[in-house]
């Protein structure tokens, strides 16, 4: 592969050669694409099983970068879960990004840990007093209406998932941080994002 030097700020656009196509979700830029240029796992004629599986570097179609995919179901950097949530506050949207970057990364743990973080944070930005404990926070988004009435079955839920992995010592599925991660967006989706398209 070579660099293309893009322009006098030192963008770089990666050119590759033509390889055996493969579709992903970009962990950086989030578009799903295909691409089919990049740098085979194993190019060459010694390497030959490889070239018709998509494993190597791909260069994404939408931003340019690159994603390495060594085997099946491994993708380096890893794709977020979730969406960009708008109207929402600077600290809760750092937090918000910060557990959807620990899953893009298999840190499942840390996901679930930081959503327990990010619910505390939601409920204070959205009217709770500082230094209570995780259930008082979610009992607050839960009794003042910011949880609908039809999410609240979650709430027992959320608090078993993310005590456990603050008390005990558990390792987090894949399946926890995602539960977790949607549960999440919901909460800034309804509170945040859908009020503030009205203004």
């Amino acid at each position: 592969m070579k660099a293309v030097n893009l322009n006098s700020f030192g963008y770089t656009v990666w050119k590759g050669n033509k390889i055996y196509p493969a579709s992903f979700q970009c962990g950086y830029c989030g578009s799903y694409v295909t691409s089919n240029y990049g740098m085979a796992l194993g190019y060459g004629e010694e390497y030959n099983f490889y070239n018709n599986k998509p494993y190597g570097v791909y260069i994404c179609t939408k931003c340019n970068k690159p994603t390495f995919i060594p085997s099946e179901g491994i993708q380096i950097p890893g794709s977020k879960f979730g969406s960009d949530v708008k109207g929402v506050s600077e600290i809760v949207n750092t937090i918000y990004n910060e557990a959807r970057d620990c899953y893009a990364a298999d840190a499942y743990t840390g996901t679930v840990l930081l959503s327990r973080k990010l619910l505390m944070h939601i409920a204070i930005d959205l009217g709770a007093n500082e230094g209570k404990n995780f259930k008082e926070y979610v009992d607050f988004l839960a009794n003042e209406g910011f949880i609908t009435a039809k999410s609240r079955g979650w709430v027992d839920v959320i608090r078993k998932i993310s005590n456990a992995s603050n008390h005990e010592l558990v390792k987090n599925t894949k399946e926890d941080a995602k539960n977790l991660l949607q549960f999440c967006e919901m909460i800034l989706k309804t509170n945040y994002e859908y009020p503030s398209s009205l203004k």
